[in-house]
């Protein structure tokens, strides 16, 4: 499927993009977040996955698209990022064919059938304390991490394609109806994994914003906001251009247009009753990729980060996984592949540390809830 493809389109964009000089002002989410209609219960069966339509929420090629919920019992809500490939130029949205840019009910039926079962979104997965969680899947077919608030024209002299880089603009739509369709979630869990990594954290604040009154969990896996350059800036700064990507971090985040990790940090700083997850492969071939480096150079990247931004924090924490080089090393929460390639509920590090355990002691506010990674 599209699981890998964040990598593919690194290496050949990160040449020409025009520099991240637009002078912001830090304003946050302020006022009253805005309303819609709620979800019908009718709409919403309990313990069944349900595709729901919105005809405000587009993907890159114009179409609608929606997203995927399966009611609980209980009171608390999982909301989880769908992964993808990224673009931002003519080579890597028009040329390129590893970004998805239409996703609806034919396109949830596969995830549902090939990736959900290994993965974190699966009922039978959920950590024992959220049992009985609402969980709700947001598809992935922009191109721009879900962070996007932009209409961009591709092309050259003979051939020009328009690219709707809406994420952050469909996720504001969703969070408009599941609000007064979940108002008072006890517990929030906003996570992803890879392009749905990021969506998590680029996200985030908008979740808070609609749920200040909930407790609040974000998990983001390996969607790596690295520490300055370690996300190369001439792709840092075509995030910002092409996508305006500052429609949705700025208002938490403006040192984040010169480095991508201070997000970490101002979350924490802002929501310190909260906790805040990063988890990846110490190797993952694709991130490495992507960030045009080395998976050695990427993983000492990773500690880096580790050291400078969440080490310093009262609760924020990382959990590595050793599972590095191999093809399918990409992603924790989610299968990489279909049928076989890697579960959710395998993962572990030295010492037998296991993932879904990891996560039960995050999102039980247990005390003993720890940075894991290996020596």
């Amino acid at each position: 499927m599209r699981r890998p493809a964040l990598a593919v389109l690194a290496a050949a964009a990160l040449a020409g993009c025009a520099q991240n000089t637009t002078p912001v002002e830090k304003k946050g989410y302020t006022g009253k977040p805005p309303l819609g209609a709620a979800i019908a219960e009718a709409e919403l069966p309990l313990e069944t996955w349900a595709w729901i339509p919105f005809d405000d929420a587009v993907c890159a090629d114009g179409s609608t698209t929606g997203l995927a919920v399966n009611r609980g019992s209980g009171s608390d809500l999982l909301v989880f990022f769908d992964g993808g490939g990224a673009c931002w130029d003519y080579t890597t949205c028009a040329v390129g064919t590893a970004v998805d840019d239409h996703y609806g009910p034919a396109e949830w039926d596969v995830e549902l059938r090939d990736y959900v079962p290994s993965s974190l979104t699966d009922r039978a997965n959920l950590p024992p304390s959220l049992a009985g969680a609402t969980i709700v899947f947001v598809p992935y077919c922009t191109g721009d991490v879900h962070g996007g608030s932009n209409v961009k024209e591709y092309g050259n002299a003979v051939f020009s394609e328009t690219w709707r880089h809406v994420g952050h603009a469909n996720v504001l739509a969703y969070l408009a109806r599941l609000a007064p369709t979940f108002p008072t979630p006890r517990k929030l869990v906003v996570a992803g994994s890879s392009a749905g990594g990021f969506g998590a954290l680029v996200s985030y604040e908008a979740f808070r914003w609609y749920w200040p009154d909930a407790q609040g969990y974000l998990v983001d896996d390996s969607g790596p906001a690295l520490v300055n350059n370690d996300v190369p800036a001439d792709l840092r700064d075509a995030f910002y251009n092409s996508w305006r990507l500052g429609e949705a971090l700025d208002p938490v985040c403006v040192e984040c247009r010169s480095n991508l990790s201070a997000a970490y940090g101002e979350l924490s700083a802002l929501h310190p009753g909260d906790r805040i997850a990063f988890l990846s492969h110490v190797r993952d071939p694709v991130m490495s990729t992507f960030m045009a480096s080395t998976p050695s150079a990427f993983e000492a990247s990773l500690r880096e980060l580790e050291a400078l931004v969440f080490a310093p924090t009262r609760n924020a924490r990382v959990f590595y996984d050793s599972d590095g080089g191999q093809l399918d090393a990409h992603m924790l929460l989610t299968p990489a592949t279909p049928y076989g390639g890697g579960s959710y509920v395998a993962t572990h590090v030295e010492g037998g540390a296991t993932l879904p355990d990891w996560l039960e002691l995050m999102v039980s506010d247990d005390p003993r809830w720890a940075t894991v990674m290996p020596p």
